[in-house]
């Protein structure tokens, strides 16, 4: 008689994902090739024990939801004990009476709810990857502007030395010329008197006067 069965084991955490994803998949085999039907499969992960197994205190969680004859979980369980890789197990039994056209309708929506998770589970991948892009853009355009006004400021303060260094020959530039001094009116004054008191000189009005005697 086929009943509704619901089978938690725990898989050891120190195992790769390809073997623990390889151990799932043996014991959904066992359960098909007994003529059992696989309702879903779900991989709960990693998740800390509630006391530690054998020095551990993480296992992966596994849970299969399955149709079978009552010697199938038999089967797997036997199975389970002699499998070093798996610390507990536990079977519970959902359902005596089982709708097989039901089963199927339910096994159709369990793949398009996983397709559909799927699909999500991609699209925020790409969003992520999307968003990751544009904040590198970003940055890439804000280090562009930095770098920008950085040279724009160099180039005004190159120009700011520059025109202070034009300045600076300018001013420079006339106390180097040969600055010729002029001569002041009380100068010319006293070059005058004193050519006029050589002209009139108390010699030379004697002998003038010498000369008229």
């Amino acid at each position: 008689m086929l009943r509704r069965y619901e089978t938690i084991f725990i898989v050891r955490a120190d195992l790769q994902s390809d073997e623990a994803s390889s151990l799932v998949d043996r014991y959904a085999g066992i359960i098909g090739g007994m003529d059992g039907t696989i309702v879903e499969v779900d991989n709960w992960g990693k998740r800390r024990l509630a006391y530690p197994i054998e020095k551990m205190r993480e296992g992966v969680y596994v849970r299969i939801d399955f149709v079978a004859q009552d010697t199938v979980v038999t089967e797997v369980e036997r199975n389970f004990k002699i499998d070093e890789n798996i610390l507990r197990f536990q079977t519970v039994k959902l359902s005596d009476k089982v709708d097989m056209e039901a089963i199927r309708q339910e096994i159709a929506d369990a793949l398009k709810r996983k397709e559909e998770q799927k699909k999500e589970a991609e699209r925020r991948v790409e969003e992520a990857k999307k968003r990751e892009e544009e904040q590198k853009e970003e940055a890439r355009k804000k280090e562009e502007e930095q770098k920008e006004e950085e040279q724009k400021e160099d180039e005004r303060k190159e120009d700011e030395q520059k025109e202070d260094e034009q300045k600076e020959e300018a001013i420079s530039e006339p106390a180097n010329e040969e600055v010729e001094v002029s001569e002041s009116p009380d100068s010319q004054d006293a070059k005058t008197d004193e050519e006029g008191a050589q002209e009139t000189s108390p010699v030379e009005t004697d002998e003038e006067r010498a000369k008229e005697e």
